[in-house]
């Protein structure tokens, strides 16, 4: 039998592309959706549209052609008129000649192929590609162009104020230097930008100067994606803008720069963060959504624990002293569990103190404080005044020195609570860090309750979410961890719900230790990781891999996700 006559699904054995198990649930879910084996195949992830458009080639002996990189000429565009391309899913590729070269996913249709050559005059030569890639590349060529203005919605941009970071700074003095900037229509852009960031639901905001342009993006659920693209000759004033509002001075554009304001919209506050570069085409700015919800919503039982570990969690942070360590890399929501873990415990009866080099939130009912540089005021002197000032409840930012570490430690072994981030992508990997910036070992030993690992993956779209049987290995050890005999993983298909995604917004995976004296006699003896890990392994925490199994068999997120992130 030839290629050219085989079906795809004997293709991919053939190549030892899938196995035959993987393969025959591809089918069933073709049998129950009726789609294209392709899209099947590739929604599932199976396959790539590299490795489908290879396939289509082998199996109808036809060439094929990738679309990622397809940018055609006008004049090329028009040879097959939009409402056959758009009816057909077909693209013209190359004119040579007589012959007309046309992407399609049926390039064996030969009604299809004398249609084209009749409406172009032109001999038709087909290329094979995955219909996926045609509807998604129709779809960008024949977009409507929406000005950068109509994408931010600039005339809503009067539905958010701002309210400066630092009280008592004139904007009317530090306006004067944009005198050439058009300050009302830079304005109205800076507002535009950030409602939209806060419609979307972003964490983050991008503005990133290029050789030849000016891109801003909004990162949601993890994952970056393009705003605007506003004219390059508004890259400083909008920089200007925004440091003005932050209370960064707008003539220092060579230093690495902070500072932070807050905006009140949709009846809502945010406070964000402000960071900038410098980079070879200008200062690259970040604005940072500390928590981009109401503070009212930051609570324990929002954040994704599980029932008994947020049972456990409750117990321990009831404790009067000791040291809670909240570990895990960038932007993995360290800062969203301490200020809920306040709010749960805020009471008239204690005294709650939250000290971070930049404050994240602004927590009402709660002293907050920070370093002030400029005052000489540094981070390490704040935490040393702090241990005189009878704190029950103390929060502490990233402890990135020994110096910012050895006061928390000391707090902690008196009468205080302490709650501190630190950065690290391994929740034990934590201890073994401090170990080696000189933390002396008995002080961990004697102050640590907990460490509390935390990781953040993408929620499912609970409005296009489908349930499907993993495989055999996959279920066997989701059974072993819910008792379910006959568990289900979820994927979403992608909704106008979540701009098609299959995703909305994220929730965290845990890990929590609890150290026994086993493993605190570990830490005493500064044993290695490897060791301290094979100690906490035998008191059968739930780890990150089994929480994000839990909660993939629940529908909270995807598989995908949870291997992604671990």
């Amino acid at each position: 039998m030839q290629n050219s006559q085989k079906k795809i699904g004997e293709l991919l054995l053939d190549l030892n592309i899938l196995t035959l198990e993987e393969l025959e649930k591809a089918l069933e879910e073709q049998r129950r959706t009726g789609e294209r084996l392709g899209t099947v195949l590739l929604r599932m992830k199976l396959l790539s549209e590299e490795d489908l458009d290879y396939l289509l080639s082998r199996q109808l002996n036809v060439p094929s052609i990738n679309l990622e990189n397809y940018n055609p000429s006008p004049e090329l565009l028009s040879l097959i008129p939009e409402k056959i391309i758009k009816k057909y899913k077909v693209l013209p590729v190359q004119l040579d000649g007589n012959t007309l070269t046309v992407a399609t996913a049926n390039p064996k249709d030969l009604i299809l192929l004398d249609d084209l050559a009749y409406v172009t005059g032109y001999k038709i030569a087909p290329v094979v590609t995955a219909i996926s890639s045609l509807e998604r590349k129709i779809q960008e060529l024949f977009e409507k162009p929406v000005t950068w203005e109509e994408a931010l919605k600039i005339d809503e941009a009067e539905e958010i104020e701002f309210i400066k970071g630092e009280q008592g700074i004139k904007e009317e003095d530090l306006e004067e230097a944009l005198q050439s900037a058009e300050e009302a229509p830079v304005i109205k852009l800076v507002n535009a930008i950030v409602l939209a960031a806060i419609d979307e639901g972003a964490t983050h905001i991008h503005f990133e100067p290029r050789e030849d342009q000016y891109e801003i993006f909004i990162r949601v659920d993890g994952k970056l994606k393009q705003l605007v693209k506003p004219p390059a000759n508004l890259q400083q004033n909008i920089i200007n803008r925004i440091k003005i509002l932050s209370s960064i001075d707008i003539l220092k554009r060579f230093v690495p720069s902070e500072g932070y304001f807050r905006a009140k919209a949709r009846g809502k506050f945010y406070d964000i963060d402000v960071a900038t570069m410098p980079s070879l085409h200008g200062e690259r700015m970040v604005l940072t959504f500390q928590q981009p919800f109401a503070k009212e919503e930051l609570k324990l039982d929002k954040l994704g624990f599980s029932p008994q570990m947020l049972h456990n969690y409750k117990r321990l942070i009831t404790s009067n002293r000791g040291f809670i360590m909240v570990t895990g890399p960038s932007d993995s929501g360290k800062s969203s569990t301490i200020y809920a873990s306040l709010n749960y415990l805020k009471s008239p009866e204690k005294s709650i103190f939250t000290y971070e080099r930049t404050i994240k939130n602004k927590l009402p009912g709660i002293t907050q404080g920070e370093p002030n540089e400029k005052a000489g005021f540094s981070y390490e002197q704040g935490l040393q005044a702090i241990l005189k000032q009878d704190v029950d409840v103390l929060m502490v930012g990233e402890m990135l020195t020994r110096d910012a570490i050895l006061p928390v430690l000391h707090a902690a072994l008196s009468k205080t609570l302490v709650f501190g981030r630190f950065l690290s992508n391994d929740t034990l990997g934590a201890i073994t860090m401090m170990l080696e910036m000189d933390v002396p070992p008995f002080m961990l030993y004697s102050s640590l309750l907990a460490i509390l690992g935390q990781r953040l993956v993408r929620r499912l779209c609970q409005n296009c979410i489908e349930e499907y049987d993993p495989p055999d290995e996959i279920a066997e050890e989701i059974s072993r961890l819910t008792g379910n005999r006959s568990p289900k993983l979820f994927r979403s298909k992608g909704c106008p719900a979540c701009s098609l995604t299959g995703y909305s917004n994220r929730i965290g995976l845990f890990e929590l230790i609890v150290p026994n004296k086993e493993l605190r006699d570990a830490i005493l003896a500064r044993a290695d990781l490897n060791e301290l890990k094979e100690i906490a392994k035998a008191m059968k925490y739930t780890t990150f891999r089994e929480d994000g199994l839990i909660k993939a068999s629940e529908g909270l997120t995807s598989y995908e996700e949870v291997v992604k992130v671990i």
